[in-house]
Formats: C-alpha cells, structure tokens, sequence
C-alpha cells in the first residue's frame, strides 16, 4: 500500500508529532500537534520521515546536549506509550506540565542548568513534572526517592545497607 493511500488515524505518533485527525486516502496532509504545542499541516509525502513542526531545528543552542535530551526524554516517557519506561511514567498516569511540554526553553528557564553530576528528580514520585515537584539531585538522593514497592522482596544486609540476593528455592 502506498503512503497516499493509507489512513493515519487520529492520535498516531512519528517524532514529536501526533496526528489531531484521521487522514484518509485521497488527502494531501495530515493535521498534527507536535510535542512543542505547534499545530501545522505536514505533507503526506513526508509523514515518517518528519520529526517535529521545526522546533527541533530552532537554535537554541542546547540541542544535542545532556539538558535537552533529559528535557526530551521526560516528555517521552510520559507521552509515548512505545517508549521502554512508559509504564514506570505516563503508564502510571505521571505528566509533565503543559508550560514544559510546549518549550525546552520554558524547563530550562524553570529549572535552569543542569550541574555536573545530577539528573532530574521529582520530589514527590507520584506527582508529575511541574517546577514546584522537580529538582537536580545527586544519584545517592534520587535512589532513595523510589516508590516503597520498587523493594517490595528485597532484604538489606543491616550493617551496610546493600540489597541481599534473593533466596533460592530449594
């Protein structure tokens, strides 16, 4: 079947686009929202092969470093149902803020730079991305912020703290 024929249905996803109405055959472009709010008319002849309205190519002078894609990736956790930590995120109902989701800019106006060492942490783990719920911590603190059940079956040694293997079934 060839890319004119096809139906692209509402909600499908390439990049950071998603389709906002079904395309049927015979139409010349599909309507989409791309991840940064943009709304714009791609052509079918490109769709799969065009990642965002633009915005990805917009200097900003952050793309392709750790920040933007610590930026991408939490909107892609909690958006892409394809993604491989999407049940640890938006499977279990964590967002990122509409003010995020349109622009890197607007996270990193928020949170500013990332320091050396840290990574992005929510402070209360079931809540969503927002500015008064994230903060950069170190590995140390942001392994002990982990939902109760994450251990559930485990056993720590108490003289240092360290997980214990598992017992095996005789």
């Amino acid at each position: 079947m060839s890319g004119q024929s096809r139906v692209i249905g509402e909600g499908a996803r390439y990049g950071r686009l998603t389709v906002l109405a079904t395309r049927h055959p015979g139409e010349t472009h599909v309507q989409c929202r791309c991840a940064c709010g943009t709304e714009k008319a791609i052509p079918v002849k490109q769709w799969g092969h065009t990642q965002s309205c633009g915005c990805a190519h917009r200097r900003h002078g952050y793309s392709g470093t750790r920040i933007y894609w610590t930026w991408a990736d939490m909107i892609n956790r909690c958006t892409n149902p394809t993604h491989k930590q999407w049940r640890h995120y938006g499977g279990r109902g964590i967002t990122v803020c509409p003010r995020w989701r349109a622009s890197f800019v607007n996270f990193l106006a928020d949170m500013g730079e990332r320091p050396p060492g840290m990574s992005l942490d929510r402070i209360n783990n079931d809540g969503p991305y927002t500015p008064s719920n994230c903060r950069w911590t170190d590995h140390s603190t942001q392994s002990k912020n982990r939902r109760p059940l994450a251990y559930a079956g485990n056993r720590n040694d108490p003289a240092t703290g360290r997980f214990l293997p598992k017992e095996v079934a005789a």
